[in-house]
């Protein structure tokens, strides 16, 4: 059984026997995870102390596997009689990396720059042709977007006016079956 940390010395001395519940250890567990997801352990670490967690059995059991983490105390179960179990911290979301506007700025101009530079290369008619071919494609394409945006507007105000009714959103009774909907 290990040793009790420097700081409980003589403060005490019940967690060296307070046994823990499956529940407070498994809470732990999920903690020692997200430690190491974190970067905090490395999971050579995360499987040696979740071997020393589910063989140890008592409060200062956990406490020697926790107390080096940031937040450990927090998973320690308490000692008195009917307290309530701590309230481990939500964790934080990781932030998602969001691609910068550079990069397909960046494509961009390179297809820009290939293009012009094989413009560059073919012979002045062919490529005052090709160049006009392709402006009228892209005028083609910039009128069918024109042109299909009262479409999809018209689609989206049908999906809406679907969604609301078959919902039963703004009745004040509610359908049965159906929460209330706030507005």
């Amino acid at each position: 059984m290990p040793l009790l940390p420097p700081h409980w010395e003589g403060m005490q001395p019940r967690a060296a026997t307070m046994r823990t519940s499956d529940a407070e250890r498994q809470r732990v567990a999920e903690f020692l995870r997200d430690a190491c997801g974190d970067g905090r352990l490395s999971p050579e670490e995360l499987e040696e102390r979740l071997d020393q967690l589910f063989s140890g059995t008592t409060v200062a059991d956990i406490t020697v596997l926790v107390r080096d983490l940031p937040g450990g105390s927090a998973v320690i179960p308490r000692l008195g009689r009917g307290a309530v179990p701590r309230l481990v911290a939500a964790p934080v979301p990781a932030r998602r990396r969001t691609q910068s506007p550079a990069v397909p700025l960046g494509a961009g101009l390179l297809v820009v720059g290939v293009i012009w530079f094989g413009l560059a290369a073919l012979p002045p008619l062919l490529a005052v042709v090709f160049a006009a071919v392709m402006l009228s494609v892209a005028i083609a394409v910039g009128i069918l977007a024109v042109a299909m945006a009262p479409v999809g507007l018209a689609l989206f105000g049908i999906a809406w006016l679907a969604q609301r009714i078959f919902r039963g959103a703004g009745r004040t009774d509610g359908w049965p079956g159906y929460p209330r909907m706030r507005r």
